[in-house]
């Protein structure tokens, strides 16, 4: 068909040679030797969620009646066989969690239960009844952060007194960071102490995150304090608002007060003995008056 199409614009602008005919063949040309393109967007999954890969017919002048699909197949690079296979009309092959948005006009793709092992770049054959395109394409494959869990120790905090604050979260991928913040929002992340420890469990991958943010002298004018999770695009995944129950000094016994009780206490007990023993030697003599 297309051989056919280049033919008759050949002979079109052979024999009527005009300068705006010129233009027509010119356009005309383009139009014949490059009919459409396939155009295919870089794809991020979601672990365990469904990924679409987002691909399209392009023209670059106005198509001559409508483009409809007639097969498709998904190979990954380095390997021979295609992970899907599509025939419009006919059963597809491969990898059922693989398919086609619409299987008339539309080479966009769906993945289903997405998994870590996907990542990759793959070439993408696409044929229409207006011929045949291939485009690459490149799918990587993040987890998102469970809800952050945050702590304290001691659990117990004066206004004024040392306190360290923890903020944890799991199961996300790639590594990415915990930020802290006051009620005003500044950020106290630069006095925090960050660890991460990467995982791969037969080819799932998780990064858990843990902060520590220690105050020798805590004060309740900065709480309530903030814990904002962040991915390795430094996008906001979770946050979670410390509420630090802050005991004022002056509900605290003081240790002084604690040693001035117990020796009042010793004070009166050594007043009763004493008092005790005067009575004692009183009526022990008073006894002896009567008995001489």
């Amino acid at each position: 068909m297309v051989s056919v199409i280049v033919v008759v614009f050949a002979v079109v602008c052979l024999f009527i040679p005009t300068v705006r005919t010129s233009e027509v063949c010119t356009a005309l040309f383009l139009y014949s030797t490059d009919l459409w393109k396939l155009e295919c967007q870089p794809t991020v999954g979601i672990a365990a969620q469904t990924t679409d890969i987002r691909c399209s017919i392009r023209c670059p002048i106005k198509c001559s009646g409508h483009i409809e699909l007639v097969g498709v197949a998904l190979t990954k690079v380095k390997q021979e066989k295609p992970v899907f296979e599509h025939i419009i009309n006919e059963t597809p092959s491969g990898d059922p969690r693989f398919s086609l948005v619409n299987p008339v006009k539309d080479p966009s793709l769906q993945l289903s239960d997405t998994v870590f092992s996907d990542e990759g770049e793959y070439e993408y054959y696409v044929a229409t009844n207006m011929g045949e395109k291939t485009a690459r394409i490149s799918i990587s494959v993040i987890a998102m952060y469970r809800d952050p869990v945050t702590s304290s120790w001691p659990e117990n905090v004066i206004d004024g007194g040392p306190v360290d604050l923890y903020c944890n979260a799991t199961d996300g991928y790639p590594a990415g960071t915990i930020h802290w913040f006051d009620h005003s929002g500044t950020n106290w992340t630069m006095n925090s102490i960050m660890t991460k420890a990467i995982k791969d469990t037969n080819g799932s991958k998780s990064v858990a995150l843990s902060s520590k943010l220690p105050f020798k002298s805590i004060h309740s004018s900065l709480a309530p304090f903030r814990c904002v999770v962040f991915n390795s695009k430094f996008v906001k995944e979770g946050e979670k608002t410390f509420q630090i129950m802050l005991k004022q000094e002056s509900e605290k016994v003081p240790l002084g007060s604690k040693t001035t009780n117990i020796v009042a206490g010793l004070m009166v007990t050594g007043s009763l003995i004493a008092g005790l023993l005067l009575a004692l030697l009183i009526c022990r003599r008073r006894g002896d008056q009567r008995y001489h």
